[in-house]
């Protein structure tokens, strides 16, 4: 597969880590930008290895923004490939290409001739195909990952609150430490439902408070 070609859909592989139902080229809604980074790698290959400390990093750099860098395998033994993730802390998408379909129809096309193989996917066309150390790797994945979809999440903001005390005291001690709860404001100490409604009055009243979702 060369630069430009789009990525048929595939989700017959196992994953070892990550979200479960991932998929590779699935139609990607209008108006938003998805990357995905699929690198063929073996606990074998001294190369791969070298590599996997800079896949994390990334990962981790765009952990707001919707860039999925998905490690593939094709050994086929589970429990070693799940240990050899905890012992080498690949903080990526893991999966084993069980089916062989990632082989059969992203690597082999791409003309590869060995591993590590990394292709750089976005909106479910191939930008890069190459070695995931090469310099003009990490740039298209850069400039790939400047315009994906961000994955971050706006806090919500919390009701305002605008009882009265004696309105607070109509409340059940459960509710009470909800609101103060909800908004980051420990209630130890408070014993009696007075207390709390005491404390919502002297933290909450005509203060907006978030909640990140």
């Amino acid at each position: 597969m060369s630069v430009g070609t789009v990525v048929p859909f595939i989700n017959d592989f196992l994953v070892i880590k990550g979200d479960p139902a991932i998929t590779i080229g699935a139609p990607v809604p209008e108006g938003r930008t998805k990357v995905v980074v699929l690198e063929f790698w073996a606990t074998w290959c001294g190369p791969c290895l070298q590599s996997i400390p800079h896949l994390s990093e990334l990962q981790r750099k765009f952990k707001d923004v919707d860039v999925t860098i998905v490690g593939a395998t094709n050994e086929q033994d589970e429990s070693k490939i799940r240990d050899f993730v905890k012992e080498k802390d690949m903080d990526y998408t893991v999966v084993i290409d069980k089916a062989q379909t990632l082989n059969a129809k992203v690597f082999k096309p791409s003309g590869a001739r060995g591993i590590p193989f990394a292709a750089v996917i976005v909106n479910n066309k191939i930008e890069f195909s190459g070695h995931p150390m090469d310099p003009q790797f990490e740039k298209t994945l850069n400039e790939a990952a400047a315009k994906a979809t961000s994955t971050r999440k706006e806090p919500v903001a919390l009701p305002l609150i605008t009882q009265t005390y004696e309105e607070l005291m109509q409340m059940r001690p459960k509710e009470l430490r909800q609101i103060l709860d909800d908004r980051g404001i420990r209630s130890v100490g408070c014993s009696e439902k007075g207390d709390f409604a005491k404390l919502i009055l002297d933290t909450c009243v005509k203060t907006q408070y978030y909640k990140q979702e």
